[in-house]
């Protein structure tokens, strides 16, 4: 039996904890500043507000102020369970916690900038965690609510230590959530950013080409020629920014965004933006308040595309997810370009 400590006790921090205690092991979920409500509920027996499976009684719910250095001491894995806003949040957390190196593995997706470069946290967290012994990414399709009803779900670790990736998917592995590892830490982190700025635009034809006939109102054609698309431009990003082409053909790339497209903030954004209006409009409207992070991917995009001789014509998906982003407008894809 293994211990392991999941910061964030948001949907996905939380839903990780159901194959770490199915396992045996000891599971302590520490929240955030942010998760006050769940943890609340969750130490007073409940679930967690947003899942529908309660917890193992092997897991033990943490508030912020009463995670302490000797919870990461006695991890054997620590798991970072926030999204991208919450990344310096773990940072400092993690600084003042760890007394002595720790594998530490991330669901947070994100992208970042070194100078004019850009890259993943792969790259950009292991100098500014000290105690960190391997940066360990999580990718692939994971809807939280149905690993924590025990789906069938699978998914990707990796990192540049193939050994702590094996050791990290070891430890998560369950009949019900299937694990690869892998070595291409960059190509895995980059696709997980990229399929929610992607996402954005293919989102956009469910309601951009309507189909009154079905039950869902969406047309399929246009979506999958813009799903296609999305692949590809993804693999020429991914490998642009250091990772494999072959990773946006896998778990992290198209795996994801398949779920991705189907449900979620950046779909719903491109559900807007399929109507004809701006990502200001929708953002202030049913948006409101809420982190779409293919929206922070997009910008991080705009600066790499710069950087790309004849991007409108290589990348125009990307191009045109970008511009609706950046200059406030609609979407303006057109389908000739392709």
């Amino acid at each position: 039996m293994a211990t392991i400590l999941i910061l964030g006790a948001g949907v996905m921090g939380t839903a990780l904890a159901v194959p770490a205690s199915d396992n045996g092991h000891r599971v302590l979920l520490a929240g955030t500043p942010l998760d006050a409500v769940p943890v609340a509920r969750m130490k007073a027996g409940g679930i967690h507000p947003k899942l529908g499976a309660p917890l193992a009684g092997t897991v033990t719910i943490l508030t912020d102020e009463e995670l302490g250095p000797e919870h990461a001491e006695a991890a054997d894995l620590i798991v970072v369970g926030v999204s991208s806003p919450g990344i310096v949040w773990a940072v400092d957390r993690l600084n003042g916690l760890l007394g002595r190196e720790k594998p530490v593995a991330f669901v947070t997706k994100g992208l970042d900038r070194e100078g004019d470069r850009v890259v993943t946290y792969a790259e950009t967290l292991p100098p500014r965690i000290a105690g960190m012994q391997s940066f360990i990414g999580i990718g692939g399709p994971c809807i939280a609510r149905e690993l924590a009803e025990r789906y069938p779900t699978s998914s990707i670790y990796a990192s540049c230590d193939r050994v702590a990736a094996d050791f990290a998917a070891g430890l998560m592995r369950t009949p019900y959530y299937r694990l690869a590892s892998s070595e291409d830490v960059t190509g895995v982190e980059a696709c997980a950013a990229l399929k929610n700025f992607f996402a954005i635009g293919v989102s956009t034809m469910q309601t951009r080409y309507p189909d009154r006939l079905r039950a869902d109102g969406q047309s399929k054609n246009p979506t999958a020629a813009a799903f296609n698309q999305a692949a590809q431009e993804m693999a020429l990003l991914c490998e642009r920014i250091g990772g494999s082409r072959a990773s946006a053909f896998d778990l992290a790339g198209i795996g994801d965004l398949h779920v991705t497209v189907g449900g979620g903030r950046n779909s719903r954004l491109g559900h807007g933006l399929g109507l004809g209006r701006t990502v200001s409009d929708v953002m202030s409207g049913e948006l409101a308040g809420e982190t779409v992070e293919g929206i922070d991917t997009a910008r991080i995009v705009g600066s790499l595309l710069r950087q790309i001789e004849n991007a409108e014509t290589r990348l125009p998906l990307a191009t045109a997810i970008t511009s609706a982003v950046m200059d406030g407008g609609t979407l303006a894809f057109d389908f000739d370009r392709i």
